[in-house]
């Protein structure tokens, strides 16, 4: 064989014989090889936001810091760099404190509901909050806020959890 037909093959994903890199379809165990790269995409963690809260997520917060001529920016600037939100696919971790560190880790398969609360204050200011009700014992509300685009973040993280479940085949039990 030439060097030029060895660089277009590689092995099949699933039988291990020899196919052509651009191919769909496996010629020898007929598998869909578009289907088995999104299960293994599904599989790996990414990243969807990681990142500290904003400074300021609140029109009462911006009312503060008029009426103390700037002196609570400085207090809501410390509160946001003692938080930070580390997003992925499978799980959030929230790694909280300056100086000591408290990390809080839930896995997105024990989330079990997600409320978006959009107070007036965070209405005004382009905001919301997102309330996670978890399964796990150790953590179980969890609350993200100031960040933008929170409602888009939330449908993902729903779906990637519905995901999550269906690849680990957890089902929910509802209780009364």
């Amino acid at each position: 064989m030439s060097e030029a037909s060895i660089d277009q093959s590689m092995p099949c994903p699933i039988c291990r014989e020899t196919i052509k890199v651009g191919a769909l379809k496996c010629r020898f165990c007929n598998s869909d090889l578009r289907a088995v790269t999104d299960a293994q995409d599904a599989e790996s963690e990414h990243i969807l936001y990681s990142g500290h809260p904003a400074v300021i997520y609140s029109a009462w917060q911006w009312l503060a810091v008029f009426c103390t001529l700037g002196i609570a920016y400085v207090y809501y600037w410390l509160e946001s760099i003692a938080v930070t939100f580390h997003i992925t696919t499978q799980r959030i971790k929230i790694e909280r404190g300056v100086l000591s560190k408290l990390l809080e880790s839930v896995e997105l398969f024990t989330i079990e509901h997600f409320d978006v609360y959009k107070p007036l204050g965070m209405r005004l200011a382009g905001y919301s909050s997102v309330r996670l009700r978890s399964s796990d014992a150790s953590s179980p509300v969890i609350s993200i806020y100031g960040i933008d685009g929170l409602e888009k973040l939330a449908d993902e993280l729903r779906e990637c959890s519905l995901r999550e479940r269906a690849r680990r085949k957890i089902t929910s039990i509802i209780q009364p």
